[in-house]
Parts: structure tokens; sequence; C-alpha cells
């Protein structure tokens, strides 16, 4: 059997490493490849050239152990072992950059119909794949300039039983335009796609943890798939959501009346999440937006920090009666409500319309706990003190200034602009950012949000 054993020990790293064991410990894996059933798979991927390549060629068999140097072609194979039967295929990738099917930027994945069949995407390996640390050995999907769709994407009508993605960078900044004078994004010429699209796959379990995803323009993912059946489950867990434009919306499809049964954001950081547009009138304002009661029938919203997201934590437009069983427990809230001048440490854990409210509501915990009927619990508002230097978001605001019906205000309005022609200046609006972990060195702080030493555990 191929067996994932994820014990917890200090790695003892070569000299480019050192810097993460103060930081980092790495999960160790035992690739066991002379007991690997009939009924799995495992494909190593490491860049051409590498000490990690040449470790994956020597290991591989072509039987039920293979080699890629490219993860497009790790994937076209690994879609071609799952066609029938209930195989799992685990995907192992090394560190390094990954460029895609001629450098464009995308991995596509061919449609999968196969509900008994597990897929699982691992990246973050050392050279032998012995051990993994996604958030210090980085594995990178290198997208460009022009890419024409998400980084991920699955094939239409996918089926899956499980489907694991884990310890993979998505930046989206190459594909993005920034103005320097401003110190912003230009998201009319940045690429309007999300970071995975899953097609509305149908499976029993997702799990997407121990990623990082940063620099998006529009949106990260939503984890959009149909339940097949009344246990279905999504874990989001343990993955760093960073300078990201709207990042989320917790809505899965139905499926003949069958809802997710619960989708669960754990021990995930949002940092830094922008509105859809700078300005306190926006569509899409918070880091992930709450969806109605269609969408799954609980939200699980526990371990996670929430800091310095301008247009709030969660956002909320939906009715209460609308809404499904919510537990938000166990979180840390920091200073997520700048775009609305709330200046308290505690605003913006909520902003939202619940329904027909002409403007945003911003509430903090305490009015969340005292006033709804939610399962809220064990939450903290403190200083989680990550060590990123950060810029004051200036922003248009559309309720101060007379607005006129025209072709150019409707198009100024798109882009969160003064609608009066005025000389408002939006700056430091979504710049690009470089990946460092965004750790807390607040003692206090350091439980919530992702854990480096706490990797999916293959359940």
């Amino acid at each position: 059997m191929l067996r994932i054993l994820l014990t917890l020990a200090y790695n003892q790293p070569s000299a480019p490493m050192r810097f993460f064991t103060s930081l980092f410990l790495l999960a160790f894996v035992a690739l066991l490849p002379t007991q690997v059933l009939a009924d799995e798979y495992a494909i190593l991927v490491a860049p051409r050239d590498t000490p990690a390549q040449a470790f994956a060629a020597s290991k591989a068999n072509d039987t039920n152990i293979f080699a890629q140097r490219t993860l497009h072609r790790a994937l076209t194979q690994a879609a071609e072992l799952l066609q029938s039967g209930s195989h799992t295929v685990t995907v192992f990738v090394a560190a390094g950059e990954y460029k895609g099917k001629a450098r464009q930027g995308i991995w596509e994945i061919p449609t999968i119909d196969n509900p008994a069949g597990t897929l699982r995407i691992m990246g973050g390996y050392n050279d032998d794949f012995s051990g993994r640390q996604p958030f210090g050995l980085l594995s990178v999907l290198v997208t460009s300039e022009g890419r024409n769709g998400a980084f991920l994407q699955f094939g239409r009508r996918s089926a899956l039983k499980q489907l694991v993605i884990s310890g993979l960078l998505f930046d989206a900044a190459p594909s993005n335009k920034y103005d320097s004078r401003s110190n912003s994004i230009l998201k009319g010429q940045s690429r309007t796609y999300t970071m995975i699209s899953f097609s509305q796959l149908r499976t029993d379990h997702l799990v997407v943890a121990d990623n990082i995803f940063m620099n998006g323009s529009h949106g990260v993912f939503d984890p959009f798939i149909m339940p097949m059946s009344a246990n279905t489950v999504v874990d989001i867990q343990n993955n760093v959501f960073m300078n990201n434009i709207k990042a989320m919306k917790l809505q899965a499809s139905s499926s003949r009346g069958t809802t997710v049964s619960v989708i669960n954001l754990r021990q995930n950081t949002f940092f830094l999440n922008w509105p859809y547009n700078p300005d306190p009138t926006s569509s899409n304002v918070s880091a992930i937006e709450l969806y109605h009661k269609d969408g799954g029938a609980h939200f699980n919203i526990e371990g996670n920090l929430f800091a310095f997201n301008p247009g709030g934590a969660m956002q909320h437009d939906w009715p209460e009666d609308r809404m499904p069983e919510i537990t938000i427990k166990d979180n840390l809230f920091y200073q997520n409500a700048a775009l609305f001048e709330e200046g308290e440490e505690e605003s913006g854990v909520i902003a939202g319309k619940f329904g027909l409210n002409p403007k945003y509501l911003i509430l903090d915990l305490y009015t969340l706990e005292d006033d709804f009927d939610y399962n809220v619990s064990g939450n903290v508002t403190l200083d989680p003190q990550i060590g990123i230097a950060l810029a004051d978001l200036q922003a248009a605001d559309s309720y101060s200034v007379q607005r006129e019906n025209t072709t150019l205000n409707d198009v100024r309005r798109l882009f969160g602009l003064n609608q009066s022609g005025g000389t408002v200046a939006i700056a430091n609006y979504a710049p690009a950012m470089s990946y460092t972990f965004p750790q807390p060195t607040n003692e206090a702080a350091k439980k919530y949000g992702a854990q480096p030493q706490q990797l999916w555990n293959g359940n």
C-alpha cells in the first residue's frame, strides 16, 4: 500500500532552507513503492534537471509509480488513470516553478467521470519526496500575462469521490496590470478569472488545504461543487489568502434539492483581501461572502485569522431567515473595516445589507453575538502583529459626491471612481505583493490562522 504517513518532526535542512526551520516543521511522507496496491498510483513531479527529478525517475516503475517533469502532464496522466475503478491517484509535486503547457500559466485537467475515484494533488515536497512543507518549500504555479482562464481548471461533468488540492502557491500578479503612480491594481487591464474553477465537479469530499493564494484580481475560488450525497463535505483549511480582490463566496451548488452538508472554513489566514472596488458602495466588499442556505446546510467558520481586510471579514447580504446554520467559533478578527472608516479594532466582523438595507451595516463581535441567532463563541479581537508593511488605502466615497446618470459615470462606477469627476485619488489598492508567510508575532495570536506544522493529514 502507498501510505501517506504525516508525522511531525523537525527538518534538518540544507543551507537555503535554514531560514524556515525557526518557523516551519516538515511533514514527513513515507513512500513505499514496493507495497503499492493495484488501485493506488503515485506520480512524482519535479522540474527538469533538478535533484528531485532525478530521484523521481529513479523510483518510477511505469506500473504504479510514475515520474513527470511537468505538472500538466502529471495531471493528464492522473485523469487517464482515474477514468474507471475505485483508484486513488496521488500527484506528489516537488518544490519549484511550474509554468503550464507552452508556458500558458494554466493547468487543465481532462474530464474525469468516476464517482469511485480519488485525486490528490500534493505540493511542497523536498528533493527525495520524504517530506513536505508547502509554506517554505514552494511549489509555485507560474501564470502568464494573458492567461485565458483559471490556473487550475477541471473538465465539465467531472465526478470524483474525493478531490484534494494541497500545498500549491497560486500567485496571480503576472497576469495583472499595476499603476506605479498610485501603487494600485489596474482592474480593467488584469485578467478576470479566478484561480481554481471546479466546473460544478460532483464529489463527496472536497479538500482545499495548505495552499497560498495571492494577488488575485477577480476572486480566488468558490467551492461551487455538486454534492454527491446528503453527506458531502467541503473542507477549506490551513490556507493563506493574501492580497486578493473578493477572495471567496461560501457557496456550493445543489443537486435535486440536496445541498452540501457542511462547508468547513477552518484555520485559514485572510490577510489584506480587498473589496471589488475601493468604494463603500461597491458590491463584494468583504474577504468572504456568506451565501444563503441553498449553498450549504451549515457553514462552520473556526480558528481563522481575519486581519486588515478593508471591506470586512465576512459579507452577509441575505436576510437572516434565508441563511443556513452558521457557526463562528474561536476566530481572530482585527481591523477589518478601513473602507468604511471604522477605526475600531473590533469593527468589520460582518459587513452586510441583510436583505434590502440600502447601505452596509458594519457589525462588531458584540453585536453579532447579541443580536443574531448564530452559534458565535470564543472569538477574539487582538493585534496579530504580522510583520508586513501596509500602506493606507485612499478610496473613493460615492456617498459624499453628487452623481448624475451619465455614460461616463456608469463607467466610473464600475471601477469605484468618484462619480463627480473630481480629484479623489485612489491609491494603494491591491498592489502587488511578494510572498512572505504572514506569521503573527503576538504569542496570543499564533494559534489562529494557517499553521505550517499542521498540514492536511490524509483524512
